[in-house]
């Protein structure tokens, strides 16, 4: 992201950044706050709220960042979770058919690294058990499914702009959906200058390069970092960061393109029976390149070239979220096997194609 965008979002300016985010995805409304995961537990809260303690439930995948549990949580309803295919990241149908009940308030479908979920099956499935839809896009803004963008597909759409996002703004969420311009009086706190965000994000940028990498996660920046915190406030997106996103926001497809020609030549080169299979008709964004490679742990090597494990723990088998886990849950291996046995590769603007390649061979020599 270029410096000269980063200095100018502290000057006074246009900071209508909803204008551009309902034009881009054909939306009539769209409200932001700081965070993803602060738009996910309002939405929650109010669909709870209207529902009166009838549906208790939400409906989550198994692998996923743990911010959406903890988003259930602080909404003080009850984490359910369905399995993936750890061939495709999608749904396993049936078990999200078997844990769909009576008390079901929402659903969670998600875009997990940027690969498109097809939804269509998903929104039937909601709508016969009287359940919501949220399309949680926070890591595919840009991708799409036929000529329909992510994040549109459900009732309700949810995007980050948060440190190694799609539009890395350094921190802030959408929401986008009917009525959502409703929610916005209980989006609390100031704006602020968001001098923080804009601090990290810069440096989050500069030790994108491959050799520094690793001095990230010695660093307070909350970088590649995984916790279950259900205590987050409700706050709004700083102006800086709205000014910004309209600085930016030109620069989503280029962004954009470029994960996808590195997620192209990681293809090409690593073990093609482990990469993630991607279904017809779909634009995937590659947030980041996700790999089968198998159990193990990285070597220090793979950690400085930006290759990391995720999500540690499918959700049901993560300690500090298990409080929270709705009784009779069915298994979930596929989560599991995608915990043990899933890295991502990085796709970032600092990824050329010589590094891609290096980062790639890396990868087949640890994992023949």
């Amino acid at each position: 992201m270029p410096v000269g965008s980063l200095l100018k979002s502290f000057l006074p300016g246009d900071d209508d950044f909803e204008t551009d985010i309902r034009a881009f995805l054909q939306v009539d409304q769209c409200i932001l706050a700081r965070s993803g995961r602060a738009l996910l537990g309002l939405l929650l809260e109010t669909l709870a709220e209207k529902c009166k303690g009838r549906r208790v439930e939400v409906l989550i995948p198994g692998y996923t960042c743990y911010s959406v549990a903890a988003s259930v949580a602080r909404s003080s309803l009850t984490i359910r979770v369905y399995d993936l295919d750890p061939r495709t990241l999608l749904p396993d149908l049936d078990s999200m058919r078997k844990n769909l009940t009576e008390k079901t308030l929402a659903i969670v479908a998600q875009h997990l690294f940027g690969v498109p979920c097809p939804m269509e099956e998903i929104l039937s499935m909601a709508r016969g058990a009287g359940a919501v839809l949220i399309d949680d896009a926070a890591q595919g803004l840009g991708g799409s499914i036929g000529e329909k963008p992510l994040g549109t597909l459900g009732d309700y759409g949810l995007y980050s702009f948060g440190r190694g996002k799609p539009l890395p703004l350094g921190c802030g969420g959408a929401l986008v959906g009917e009525d959502v311009e409703s929610l916005s009086d209980r989006i609390g706190g100031k704006r602020g200058k968001g001098l923080l965000h804009l601090v990290s994000t810069a440096a989050a940028r500069l030790l994108s390069q491959r050799y520094l990498y690793g001095i990230m996660e010695t660093l307070p920046l909350g970088l590649g970092r995984t916790e279950f915190d259900p205590g987050f406030s409700i706050a709004a997106m700083p102006d800086a960061i709205k000014r910004l996103g309209r600085k930016t926001f030109g620069m989503l497809g280029r962004f954009n393109r470029q994960r996808q020609r590195t997620a192209s030549l990681y293809t090409r080169t690593l073990d093609g029976g482990k990469v993630i299979r991607v279904g017809p008709g779909s634009v995937p964004v590659y947030h980041r390149f996700p790999y089968m490679a198998g159990p193990g742990p990285l070597p220090a090597r793979l950690l400085r070239m930006g290759v990391r494990r995720m999500y540690p723990h499918a959700i049901a088998g993560e300690p500090s979220i298990r409080p929270f886990l709705a009784e009779g849950n069915g298994p979930t291996p596929g989560a599991e096997e995608l915990a043990r046995d899933l890295v991502t590769l990085p796709t970032h603007s600092g990824i050329s194609n010589d590094i891609a390649c290096l980062v790639a061979h890396a990868v087949n020599e640890v994992f023949p």
